[in-house]
């Protein structure tokens, strides 16, 4: 039993090494060895380049070697390595030692190393079939109440807050389409990547290179109406199964992105970082892995991504469409969706003067009802409106309960030649007492940019089930009043389907609210606001986590709202008293 094991566990490794060429370990490599590799300088044509081994760097990282290579041939004397020779397969004899994965910025000569053939096969052997049903959630530090408040403050959390403290280094990767804005750029903050922007070109004479070891592939993060795509060189071809790169991508693990073929328009020489202008051409399958010694894939294979539709209404006079399709990861479909709604606004609309901006919308889930997005925005600034969505699907990405199945975003923005915002400027009681299960009338004053007041009435039910007593009156805009926490109760998150009620049942900023507040007894953990938690629950948590007496929390008894379609800014607080 134990050698059929053993001849079963061997042959699951065969189909990947069994087609491939034979390799040169890295104990048999020596200085001075001479060798070529395999690349794409111009168009679709692989070509040869030379190399000499310089040595052998022994733990570049834990059970890790790089071999150093000078290179000569092609374009690399005034080029130096080239970002998007990464994975180009080199030989020694005959044999594949590994591919050509690093350069070195600011070069002088074309000096890079190889990542060896037997850490890569090592490391991307075991690509699947199939994509993941489950993305592995990779957050441990961000507890779901973290997540939320941010979402429903209109923010989205930087990728260090995300992910903590990285020691990755950056690595370079040239990305086909225009270059990322400002507003784009700092969505990125703190990734472990270094983009570098390269236009997409279009001349109708697109040669993609053969699909072999040496040719030209791109992976594509987003694609439709914005490309990007990280190009690089083909190392290894077994069957179906494809390796590149020789170094990660974002190192996520399991992914499932579209796989390219792909041309070079030219090489593009730089003091800091030279780089093949490159384009993909057309689909030949799907990324499935992503690891630091390269990334695999699966020839004919197709990747599932995330439709999104993006409508744009300059000022009621026309009406734009863009559809774009991004990759499905807990980490990266937020960034790569606020970079979609930053880009789009960057590129048509105006960067100075007044205007708004107004967006509705609905991000779809199968299983769920779908999340509704309303959002307006009354100043110069759609990082803000791009910070929302990204907020809203980190919320949804990062739940440490099951991997949601995105049917779809789908987002209309108005830009408007006008400043729609409004302060509360008063508030105002015509009586500070109130009655249990009576109305109580609340004057809320209101003034606009150009200083024009108007006074609008909200009326809030005092329930029976009122405590007698003092009670504050709150009125302000939803971002405001969720920054001041006016129910401190439990929250109680505990599946998919909690997060989804919550953030459509979020307090918006083109409204203002009029909450009616008490204090209580109650557990003092966050969350969701969950009506009737019956009270034996409620004592089993305490107040500041180690006492057995709850503290005072804050509880909404009663509640009114005042559409205003426009953004709304202030915070007013009086005191009532309850009979």
């Amino acid at each position: 039993m134990k050698l059929a094991a053993s001849l079963i566990a061997l042959l699951s490794v065969v189909p990947l090494l069994a087609q491939g060429p034979a390799t040169l370990g890295v104990s048999e490599i020596r200085a001075g060895m001479k060798g070529y590799g395999r690349t794409v300088f111009q168009g679709g044509k692989i070509e040869r380049f030379e190399f000499e081994v310089l040595g052998v760097q022994k733990n570049a990282a834990p059970g890790r070697s790089r071999i150093m290579v000078r290179a000569s041939g092609g374009p690399l004397a005034e080029t130096g390595i080239l970002a998007g020779m990464s994975g180009s397969p080199c030989y020694i004899d005959g044999k594949l030692i590994g591919a050509l994965s690093t350069g070195i910025a600011f070069e002088k000569e074309p000096i890079g190393g190889i990542t060896p053939i037997a850490e890569m096969l090592d490391q991307l052997r075991d690509i699947p079939e199939t994509a993941p049903s489950r993305t592995p959630l990779i957050l441990p530090r961000l507890e779901p109440p973290k997540v939320l408040k941010a979402a429903l403050m209109g923010q989205m959390l930087d990728f260090r807050t995300v992910m903590g403290d990285s020691d990755a280094q950056a690595l370079p990767m040239a990305l086909a389409g225009s270059p990322l804005g400002s507003d784009a750029q700092r969505l990125w903050a703190g990734w472990p990547v270094t983009f570098t922007a390269v236009p997409t070109l279009s001349g109708g004479r697109e040669e993609a290179s053969p699909l072999e070891p040496g040719g030209m592939a791109a992976i594509t993060l987003m694609q439709g109406d914005m490309d990007l795509a990280a190009a690089g060189t083909i190392t290894y071809i077994s069957g179906k199964r494809i390796l590149l790169f020789g170094h990660q991508l974002f190192n996520l693990g399991p992914v499932d992105l579209p796989l390219w073929s792909a041309t070079v328009a030219t090489t593009v020489a730089s003091y800091q970082n030279s780089f093949k202008l490159a384009l993909p051409v057309a689909p030949i399958g799907a990324l499935r892995l992503d690891r630091s010694s390269g990334v695999a894939g699966i020839l004919g294979a197709e990747a599932r991504m995330v439709p999104m539709r993006i409508g744009l209404n300059l000022g009621g006079k026309r009406t734009l469409n863009f559809r774009f399709e991004i990759m499905d990861h807990p980490v990266a479909t937020a960034a790569l969706a606020a970079t979609a709604v930053a880009q789009t606004l960057d590129a048509h609309t105006r960067g100075l003067g007044l205007q708004s901006l107004s967006m509705q919308g609905n991000i779809k889930l199968a299983g769920y009802p779908a999340i509704l997005i309303e959002n307006v925005i009354a100043d110069l600034n759609p990082a803000r409106m791009a910070q929302y969505v990204g907020g809203m699907l980190q919320a949804i990405s990062l739940n440490p309960f099951e991997k949601p199945a995105f049917e779809g975003i789908s987002l209309t923005i108005k830009a408007e030649e006008r400043l729609d915002l409004t302060s509360i400027a008063g508030v105002r009681l015509l009586s500070a007492r109130a009655k249990r299960g009576e109305v109580l009338p609340v004057l809320v004053t209101l003034q606009n940019i150009q200083g024009v007041r108007e006074t609008a009435t909200f009326n809030i039910q005092v329930p029976s089930s009122a405590t007698k007593g003092k009670a504050i009156l709150m009125v302000g805009d939803g971002y405001s009043l969720t920054a001041a926490d006016p129910d401190e109760r439990v929250i109680e998150v505990a599946n998919l389907g909690d997060v989804v009620r919550i953030l459509n049942g979020a307090l918006r900023n083109n409204n203002a609210y009029a909450l009616l507040v008490q204090t209580q007894a109650g557990a003092g953990l966050r969350g969701s606001r969950i009506e009737g938690i019956p009270p034996s629950v409620a004592s089993l948590v305490s107040g500041d986590g180690a006492s057995s007496d709850n503290k005072l929390q804050r509880r909404i008894v009663g509640r009114a709202v005042l559409p205003l379609e426009r953004e709304v800014r202030g915070l007013s607080q009086l005191e009532v008293e309850i009979e």
